[in-house]
Protein backbone atom coordinates (compact mmCIF):
# COMPACT_ATOMS: atom_id res chain seq x y z
CA UNK A 1 0.00 0.00 0.00
CA UNK A 2 0.90 3.47 -0.37
CA UNK A 3 2.18 5.66 2.40
CA UNK A 4 -1.30 7.84 3.12
CA UNK A 5 -3.52 4.51 3.31
CA UNK A 6 -1.30 2.21 5.22
CA UNK A 7 -0.77 5.48 8.07
CA UNK A 8 -4.24 5.82 8.55
CA UNK A 9 -4.57 9.49 7.19
CA UNK A 10 -8.38 10.14 6.88
CA UNK A 11 -10.36 10.12 3.81
CA UNK A 12 -11.61 13.92 2.47
CA UNK A 13 -15.01 13.99 1.37
CA UNK A 14 -13.97 15.61 -1.64
CA UNK A 15 -10.10 16.28 -2.86
CA UNK A 16 -9.24 19.53 -4.70
CA UNK A 17 -6.52 17.42 -7.30
CA UNK A 18 -5.09 20.87 -8.42
CA UNK A 19 -1.31 21.60 -6.64
CA UNK A 20 -1.52 24.42 -4.47
CA UNK A 21 0.74 27.70 -5.14
CA UNK A 22 3.23 27.77 -3.12
CA UNK A 23 5.96 30.09 -3.65
CA UNK A 24 8.74 28.32 -3.62
CA UNK A 25 11.60 30.28 -3.08
CA UNK A 26 13.61 31.05 -6.17
CA UNK A 27 11.74 28.52 -8.16
CA UNK A 28 12.24 30.22 -11.37
CA UNK A 29 15.17 30.77 -10.77
CA UNK A 30 16.46 27.50 -9.87
CA UNK A 31 15.38 26.18 -13.63
CA UNK A 32 17.27 29.26 -14.98
CA UNK A 33 20.10 28.51 -13.68
CA UNK A 34 20.03 24.67 -14.14
CA UNK A 35 19.13 25.03 -17.53
CA UNK A 36 22.41 27.66 -17.93
CA UNK A 37 24.57 25.08 -16.18
CA UNK A 38 24.05 22.26 -18.46
CA UNK A 39 24.52 25.11 -21.79
CA UNK A 40 27.99 25.93 -19.66
CA UNK A 41 28.77 22.55 -19.24
CA UNK A 42 28.30 21.55 -23.24
CA UNK A 43 30.58 24.96 -23.84
CA UNK A 44 33.22 22.81 -21.29
CA UNK A 45 33.04 20.11 -23.87
CA UNK A 46 33.85 22.37 -26.91
CA UNK A 47 37.08 23.27 -25.04
CA UNK A 48 37.88 20.16 -24.00
CA UNK A 49 37.33 19.11 -27.68
CA UNK A 50 39.59 21.53 -29.02
CA UNK A 51 42.34 20.68 -25.83
CA UNK A 52 42.65 17.48 -26.56
CA UNK A 53 42.86 18.31 -30.63
CA UNK A 54 39.78 16.18 -31.50
CA UNK A 55 41.31 13.06 -30.93
CA UNK A 56 38.64 10.61 -30.76
CA UNK A 57 40.17 7.47 -28.55
CA UNK A 58 41.69 10.48 -26.26
CA UNK A 59 37.91 12.16 -25.69
CA UNK A 60 36.06 9.22 -25.21
CA UNK A 61 38.76 7.94 -22.95
CA UNK A 62 39.15 10.92 -20.95
CA UNK A 63 35.73 11.93 -20.66
CA UNK A 64 34.25 8.15 -20.07
CA UNK A 65 37.50 8.14 -17.13
CA UNK A 66 36.75 11.44 -15.65
CA UNK A 67 32.74 11.97 -15.75
CA UNK A 68 31.68 8.58 -14.77
CA UNK A 69 33.28 8.38 -11.42
CA UNK A 70 32.33 11.94 -10.91
CA UNK A 71 28.38 10.90 -11.13
CA UNK A 72 29.14 7.97 -8.72
CA UNK A 73 30.72 10.04 -6.39
CA UNK A 74 27.82 13.04 -6.47
CA UNK A 75 25.40 10.51 -5.87
CA UNK A 76 27.68 9.11 -2.81
CA UNK A 77 27.31 13.11 -1.37
CA UNK A 78 23.96 13.43 -2.34
CA UNK A 79 22.95 10.40 -0.42
CA UNK A 80 24.07 11.85 2.71
CA UNK A 81 21.08 14.16 3.35
CA UNK A 82 18.31 11.92 4.33
CA UNK A 83 15.38 13.94 4.81
CA UNK A 84 15.51 16.85 2.59
CA UNK A 85 16.56 16.34 -0.79
CA UNK A 86 18.22 19.11 -2.89
CA UNK A 87 16.44 20.45 -5.80
CA UNK A 88 18.35 19.23 -9.22
CA UNK A 89 18.55 22.83 -10.76
CA UNK A 90 20.50 23.74 -7.46
CA UNK A 91 22.48 20.59 -7.52
CA UNK A 92 23.43 21.20 -11.66
CA UNK A 93 23.81 24.70 -11.09
CA UNK A 94 26.57 23.67 -8.18
CA UNK A 95 28.36 21.03 -10.05
CA UNK A 96 28.31 23.18 -13.69
CA UNK A 97 30.14 26.26 -11.70
CA UNK A 98 32.59 23.90 -10.42
CA UNK A 99 33.15 21.96 -13.92
CA UNK A 100 32.77 25.09 -15.92
CA UNK A 101 32.82 28.82 -14.43
CA UNK A 102 35.37 28.07 -11.56
CA UNK A 103 37.61 26.29 -13.72
CA UNK A 104 37.60 28.68 -16.43
CA UNK A 105 38.14 31.92 -13.97
CA UNK A 106 41.02 29.83 -12.09
CA UNK A 107 42.76 28.83 -15.48
CA UNK A 108 42.70 32.77 -16.53
CA UNK A 109 43.92 34.07 -12.89
CA UNK A 110 46.41 31.18 -12.86
CA UNK A 111 47.90 32.34 -16.46
CA UNK A 112 48.03 35.68 -15.26
CA UNK A 113 49.48 34.81 -11.71
CA UNK A 114 52.39 32.72 -13.56
CA UNK A 115 53.13 35.58 -15.87
CA UNK A 116 53.38 38.48 -13.06
CA UNK A 117 55.43 36.11 -10.89
CA UNK A 118 58.07 35.24 -13.84
CA UNK A 119 58.14 39.12 -14.40
CA UNK A 120 59.06 39.75 -11.07
CA UNK A 121 61.29 37.08 -9.97
CA UNK A 122 62.97 36.14 -13.79
CA UNK A 123 62.74 32.44 -13.23
CA UNK A 124 60.43 30.66 -14.95
CA UNK A 125 60.73 27.77 -12.81
CA UNK A 126 60.51 29.38 -9.34
CA UNK A 127 57.16 31.26 -10.70
CA UNK A 128 56.05 27.59 -11.67
CA UNK A 129 56.71 26.27 -8.56
CA UNK A 130 55.07 29.31 -6.50
CA UNK A 131 52.04 29.11 -8.88
CA UNK A 132 51.26 25.50 -8.23
CA UNK A 133 52.44 25.69 -4.25
CA UNK A 134 50.61 29.21 -2.99
CA UNK A 135 48.74 30.84 -6.11
CA UNK A 136 46.63 27.55 -7.40
CA UNK A 137 45.07 26.80 -3.86
CA UNK A 138 43.71 30.16 -3.40
CA UNK A 139 42.96 31.26 -7.18
CA UNK A 140 40.73 28.00 -7.00
CA UNK A 141 38.56 27.97 -3.80
CA UNK A 142 37.90 31.40 -4.40
CA UNK A 143 36.64 30.60 -7.82
CA UNK A 144 34.85 27.71 -6.41
CA UNK A 145 33.84 29.35 -3.00
CA UNK A 146 31.63 32.29 -4.94
CA UNK A 147 29.43 29.34 -6.14
CA UNK A 148 28.50 28.77 -2.25
CA UNK A 149 27.74 33.08 -1.57
CA UNK A 150 25.37 33.03 -4.96
CA UNK A 151 23.89 29.69 -3.99
CA UNK A 152 23.07 31.17 -0.69
CA UNK A 153 22.12 34.57 -2.06
CA UNK A 154 19.93 33.40 -4.52
CA UNK A 155 18.16 29.85 -3.32
CA UNK A 156 18.72 30.64 0.70
CA UNK A 157 15.36 28.61 1.44
CA UNK A 158 17.47 25.49 0.09
CA UNK A 159 20.25 26.13 2.30
CA UNK A 160 19.50 25.54 5.41
CA UNK A 161 22.88 24.43 7.58
CA UNK A 162 25.96 22.84 7.66
CA UNK A 163 25.05 19.74 5.89
CA UNK A 164 23.43 21.56 2.75
CA UNK A 165 26.46 23.75 2.53
CA UNK A 166 29.26 20.66 2.57
CA UNK A 167 27.03 19.20 0.00
CA UNK A 168 26.88 22.01 -2.24
CA UNK A 169 30.77 22.55 -1.95
CA UNK A 170 31.44 19.08 -2.60
CA UNK A 171 29.26 18.76 -5.77
CA UNK A 172 30.71 22.50 -6.69
CA UNK A 173 34.61 20.19 -6.33
CA UNK A 174 33.37 17.37 -7.90
CA UNK A 175 32.67 19.28 -10.93
CA UNK A 176 35.90 21.39 -10.97
CA UNK A 177 37.62 17.76 -10.65
CA UNK A 178 35.71 16.37 -13.60
CA UNK A 179 36.40 18.60 -15.73
CA UNK A 180 40.21 19.26 -14.62
CA UNK A 181 40.63 15.27 -15.10
CA UNK A 182 39.74 15.07 -18.45
CA UNK A 183 42.02 17.57 -19.30
CA UNK A 184 44.93 15.81 -17.44
CA UNK A 185 43.81 12.05 -18.79
CA UNK A 186 43.48 13.43 -22.30
CA UNK A 187 47.13 14.81 -22.24
CA UNK A 188 48.43 11.98 -20.78
CA UNK A 189 46.98 9.70 -23.37
CA UNK A 190 48.45 12.11 -25.88
CA UNK A 191 52.03 12.02 -25.04
CA UNK A 192 52.49 8.77 -24.02
CA UNK A 193 49.37 6.42 -24.64
CA UNK A 194 46.94 4.19 -22.91
CA UNK A 195 48.93 2.71 -20.31
CA UNK A 196 49.84 6.24 -18.56
CA UNK A 197 46.55 7.40 -18.52
CA UNK A 198 45.82 4.19 -16.97
CA UNK A 199 48.35 4.80 -14.00
CA UNK A 200 46.52 8.69 -13.96
CA UNK A 201 43.51 7.67 -13.41
CA UNK A 202 44.23 5.94 -10.44
CA UNK A 203 46.23 8.44 -8.97
CA UNK A 204 43.61 11.29 -9.88
CA UNK A 205 40.35 9.93 -9.51
CA UNK A 206 40.99 6.79 -7.46
CA UNK A 207 42.89 8.14 -4.67
CA UNK A 208 42.40 11.79 -5.12
CA UNK A 209 38.95 11.73 -6.13
CA UNK A 210 37.63 13.59 -3.62
CA UNK A 211 40.42 16.25 -3.24
CA UNK A 212 38.49 19.24 -4.26
CA UNK A 213 35.45 18.22 -2.96
CA UNK A 214 37.06 18.29 0.76
CA UNK A 215 38.44 21.57 0.14
CA UNK A 216 35.43 22.91 -1.32
CA UNK A 217 33.18 21.08 1.36
CA UNK A 218 34.93 22.21 4.13
CA UNK A 219 34.31 26.10 3.19
CA UNK A 220 30.33 24.63 2.23
CA UNK A 221 30.09 23.56 5.91
CA UNK A 222 31.63 26.64 7.73
CA UNK A 223 29.30 28.92 5.30
CA UNK A 224 26.23 26.49 6.27
CA UNK A 225 27.16 27.10 9.34
CA UNK A 226 27.17 30.57 9.32
CA UNK A 227 23.31 30.89 7.55
CA UNK A 228 22.36 28.98 10.78
CA UNK A 229 23.25 32.23 12.49
CA UNK A 230 20.23 33.95 11.45
CA UNK A 231 22.30 37.23 11.32
CA UNK A 232 23.00 37.62 14.66
CA UNK A 233 26.72 37.69 15.90
CA UNK A 234 30.29 38.50 14.27
CA UNK A 235 31.08 34.38 14.27
CA UNK A 236 28.74 34.40 10.89
CA UNK A 237 31.59 36.35 9.30
CA UNK A 238 34.60 34.90 10.78
CA UNK A 239 33.31 31.16 10.69
CA UNK A 240 32.93 30.93 6.40
CA UNK A 241 36.65 32.84 6.49
CA UNK A 242 38.24 30.47 8.73
CA UNK A 243 36.55 27.40 6.43
CA UNK A 244 37.63 28.66 3.24
CA UNK A 245 41.08 29.65 4.99
CA UNK A 246 41.14 25.70 6.00
CA UNK A 247 40.67 25.00 2.65
CA UNK A 248 43.20 27.00 0.70
CA UNK A 249 45.74 24.99 3.77
CA UNK A 250 44.57 21.61 2.70
CA UNK A 251 44.88 22.42 -1.16
CA UNK A 252 48.24 23.95 -0.53
CA UNK A 253 49.81 21.11 1.22
CA UNK A 254 48.87 19.28 -1.37
CA UNK A 255 49.98 20.86 -3.98
CA UNK A 256 53.21 21.40 -1.83
CA UNK A 257 53.99 17.77 -0.72
CA UNK A 258 53.81 17.16 -4.57
CA UNK A 259 57.08 18.48 -4.79
CA UNK A 260 58.27 17.91 -1.37
CA UNK A 261 57.77 14.09 -0.94
CA UNK A 262 59.07 14.00 -4.59
CA UNK A 263 62.18 15.55 -3.54
CA UNK A 264 62.93 12.68 -1.20
CA UNK A 265 62.64 10.15 -3.19
CA UNK A 266 64.70 11.63 -5.94
CA UNK A 267 65.54 9.76 -9.31
CA UNK A 268 62.64 6.93 -8.24
CA UNK A 269 60.13 9.49 -7.44
CA UNK A 270 56.77 8.60 -9.20
CA UNK A 271 53.21 10.36 -8.92
CA UNK A 272 51.98 7.15 -7.82
CA UNK A 273 54.64 6.87 -4.96
CA UNK A 274 53.94 10.51 -4.14
CA UNK A 275 49.94 10.29 -3.70
CA UNK A 276 50.36 7.28 -2.09
CA UNK A 277 51.48 9.04 0.70
CA UNK A 278 49.55 11.76 0.62
CA UNK A 279 46.30 10.40 -0.11
CA UNK A 280 46.09 9.18 3.68
CA UNK A 281 46.53 11.98 5.38
CA UNK A 282 45.35 15.25 3.05
CA UNK A 283 42.45 13.51 1.41
CA UNK A 284 41.34 10.36 3.90
CA UNK A 285 41.55 11.60 6.67
CA UNK A 286 39.83 15.27 6.22
CA UNK A 287 37.24 13.00 4.43
CA UNK A 288 36.60 10.88 7.74
CA UNK A 289 36.54 14.55 9.60
CA UNK A 290 33.79 16.11 7.23
CA UNK A 291 31.64 12.63 7.09
CA UNK A 292 31.17 12.56 10.42
CA UNK A 293 30.36 16.32 10.70
CA UNK A 294 27.62 15.44 8.33
CA UNK A 295 26.38 12.66 9.94
CA UNK A 296 26.04 14.67 13.04
CA UNK A 297 24.52 17.37 11.09
CA UNK A 298 22.14 14.79 9.58
CA UNK A 299 21.22 13.34 13.42
CA UNK A 300 20.35 17.44 14.08
CA UNK A 301 18.34 17.65 10.80
CA UNK A 302 16.01 14.60 11.95
CA UNK A 303 15.81 16.52 15.77
CA UNK A 304 14.20 20.00 13.41
CA UNK A 305 11.70 17.28 12.12
CA UNK A 306 10.80 15.80 15.11
CA UNK A 307 10.22 18.98 17.14
CA UNK A 308 8.85 21.10 14.40
CA UNK A 309 6.36 18.70 12.64
CA UNK A 310 4.82 17.60 16.38
CA UNK A 311 2.62 21.00 16.42
CA UNK A 312 1.30 19.99 12.91
CA UNK A 313 0.13 16.17 14.35
CA UNK A 314 -1.80 17.99 17.03
CA UNK A 315 -2.86 20.27 14.52
CA UNK A 316 -4.71 17.69 12.41
CA UNK A 317 -1.89 18.48 9.55
CA UNK A 318 -0.52 15.26 9.56
CA UNK A 319 -2.03 11.69 11.43
CA UNK A 320 0.36 10.12 14.10
CA UNK A 321 1.73 7.58 11.45
CA UNK A 322 2.74 9.95 8.66
CA UNK A 323 4.32 11.65 11.44
CA UNK A 324 6.16 8.76 12.77
CA UNK A 325 7.10 7.38 8.90
CA UNK A 326 8.37 10.96 8.13
CA UNK A 327 10.42 11.08 11.01
CA UNK A 328 12.03 7.62 10.89
CA UNK A 329 14.49 6.98 7.65
CA UNK A 330 13.86 3.38 7.30
CA UNK A 331 10.04 3.92 7.31
CA UNK A 332 10.68 6.91 4.81
CA UNK A 333 12.64 4.28 2.49
CA UNK A 334 9.53 1.66 3.13
CA UNK A 335 6.97 4.45 1.93
CA UNK A 336 8.73 5.35 -0.82
CA UNK A 337 9.41 1.59 -2.09
CA UNK A 338 5.54 0.38 -1.30
CA UNK A 339 4.35 3.39 -3.57
CA UNK A 340 6.57 2.12 -6.30
CA UNK A 341 5.47 -1.78 -6.28
CA UNK A 342 1.67 -0.13 -5.68
CA UNK A 343 1.23 2.72 -8.05
CA UNK A 344 4.15 2.90 -9.95
CA UNK A 345 6.67 5.84 -10.99
CA UNK A 346 4.05 8.36 -10.44
CA UNK A 347 2.89 7.29 -7.59
CA UNK A 348 6.86 7.11 -5.90
CA UNK A 349 7.49 10.45 -7.19
CA UNK A 350 4.05 11.48 -5.26
CA UNK A 351 5.42 10.15 -1.94
CA UNK A 352 8.65 11.90 -2.36
CA UNK A 353 6.95 15.20 -2.87
CA UNK A 354 4.77 13.99 0.06
CA UNK A 355 8.28 13.62 2.38
CA UNK A 356 9.76 16.28 0.73
CA UNK A 357 6.97 18.73 1.35
CA UNK A 358 6.73 18.05 5.28
CA UNK A 359 11.12 18.42 5.62
CA UNK A 360 10.47 21.87 3.87
CA UNK A 361 7.43 22.74 6.26
CA UNK A 362 9.57 21.85 9.25
CA UNK A 363 12.88 23.64 7.91
CA UNK A 364 10.81 26.99 7.04
CA UNK A 365 9.38 27.14 10.48
CA UNK A 366 12.40 26.20 12.08
CA UNK A 367 14.27 29.41 10.15
CA UNK A 368 11.27 31.48 11.45
CA UNK A 369 11.32 30.59 14.92
CA UNK A 370 15.39 31.05 15.29
CA UNK A 371 14.62 35.02 14.46
CA UNK A 372 15.13 34.89 10.25
CA UNK A 373 13.48 37.48 8.67
CA UNK A 374 11.19 37.20 5.33
CA UNK A 375 12.07 39.60 2.31
CA UNK A 376 9.78 42.46 2.43
CA UNK A 377 6.44 41.63 1.45
CA UNK A 378 7.35 38.07 0.87
CA UNK A 379 4.44 35.86 3.35
CA UNK A 380 5.31 32.86 5.26
CA UNK A 381 4.71 29.57 3.29
CA UNK A 382 3.38 27.39 6.10
CA UNK A 383 -0.15 27.61 5.13
CA UNK A 384 0.65 26.42 1.00
CA UNK A 385 3.08 23.44 2.52
CA UNK A 386 0.24 22.30 4.40
CA UNK A 387 -2.30 22.97 1.79
CA UNK A 388 0.33 20.83 -0.69
CA UNK A 389 0.49 18.14 1.73
CA UNK A 390 -3.50 17.81 1.54
CA UNK A 391 -3.43 17.78 -1.68
CA UNK A 392 -0.38 14.83 -1.97
CA UNK A 393 -2.18 12.94 0.37
CA UNK A 394 -5.26 13.10 -2.21
CA UNK A 395 -3.42 12.02 -4.63
CA UNK A 396 -1.90 9.12 -2.81
CA UNK A 397 -5.16 7.61 -1.96
CA UNK A 398 -6.70 8.13 -5.39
Amino acid sequence: MWFCRWCGAPQPAAVDHRLPNRNRSGGWKKWLVGIISILLILCTVLIVLTALSFDPAALILSITAAAIPAVVYSWLVLRLDRYEREPWPVVLAAFGWGAVAAILLALVLEILTGSVLYAAIGDQNAADILTLAIGAPLIEETTKGIALLLLLWLFRSEFDNVLDGLIYGALIGLGFAMTENILYLGAEYLDDGAKALGELFVVRVIIDGFGHAVYTATTGAAVGWARSRYRKGGWRFVVPVLGYSLAVLLHALWNSSLLLVGDLYGHNASLFKVVLIQGPILTLAPLIVLFLIARASGRRELEILRLQLAPEVAAGVLTPREYEVVTTNELRKSAVKSAMRSGGKAARDQQQRFLQACSELAFRKYHLSRGESLPQGQQSPEDAYRAELVYLRGQLQM
